[in-house]
């Protein structure tokens, strides 16, 4: 069986860290005890072969998103309750209007999260020594070879010590961010729990939210962090 990265990470995960049999994995994650076996250890991953088959999972793009919002602010400035956009209205709207392929359940959740009520915001003020970093990026001018250029600055930060780790680059792109990424765990001696983006840009291809599509490359970082 070829899993995908986010089987191949929980696989990982509960046999690394929560030190979980063969057995219950398979059951938890509702696959076969030959699969976990296959990959619990780590010395088989499954990216080699995604994609091979040329199939892509729907992802709901931001344009989607912006079409579903529009829809339920008419609602709120119009305020007729016989005339509020239903999912199914939305949905048709979306194939009509903008040349939707997706499935209808998958606008229905969509449409389900957004008109519950957004959950209040908790910023933590105090970390445990490991839990967090924070990446951002910034800019300087510098004299390089005797010429004024300006760099990109790749900032991982500490949230417990306020360690800083500084690395410059010259473009801000994916494979510039996966090598700050890999440089700074090391200069740090490991991996925290957590990593906090100020701009996703470059770890998020598609979406946002709970409808955010990793890049490859930087899930398949994350699973070799386990």
């Amino acid at each position: 069986m070829i899993i995908e990265v986010d089987m191949y990470e929980s696989i990982r995960q509960l046999y690394v860290h929560e030190r979980k049999s063969q057995r219950a994995i398979a059951k938890q994650l509702g696959i076969s005890r030959t699969t976990v076996k296959k990959y619990c250890d780590g010395s088989q991953v499954p990216w080699d072969r995604i994609g091979t088959s040329g199939r892509k999972p729907y992802v709901v793009t931001e344009q989607i998103m912006d079409f579903i919002k529009s829809c339920l602010e008419e609602d709120t400035v119009e305020n007729i309750h016989k005339q509020k956009h239903t999912a199914r209205r939305i949905y048709d709207r979306l194939v009509d209007e903008e040349g939707f392929t997706g499935g209808e359940s998958t606008i229905r959740q969509v449409v389900s999260e957004m008109r519950q009520k957004p959950a209040k915001a908790f910023v933590p003020l105090s970390y445990e020594p490991g839990e967090a970093v924070q990446i951002d990026w910034g800019e300087a001018t510098i004299y390089l070879k005797g010429k004024k250029s300006k760099v990109n600055l790749f900032c991982m930060r500490q949230c417990y010590s306020a360690d800083v780790f500084v690395k410059a680059f010259h473009r801000q792109n994916e494979e510039s961010f996966l090598e700050g990424n890999v440089a700074g765990f090391e200069h740090f001696g490991g991996v925290p729990s957590k990593v906090i983006f100020d701009n996703a840009r470059v770890a998020v291809k598609e979406g946002f939210g709970t409808h955010a599509k990793v890049q490859e490359r930087y899930k398949i970082i994350c699973s070799l962090c386990i």
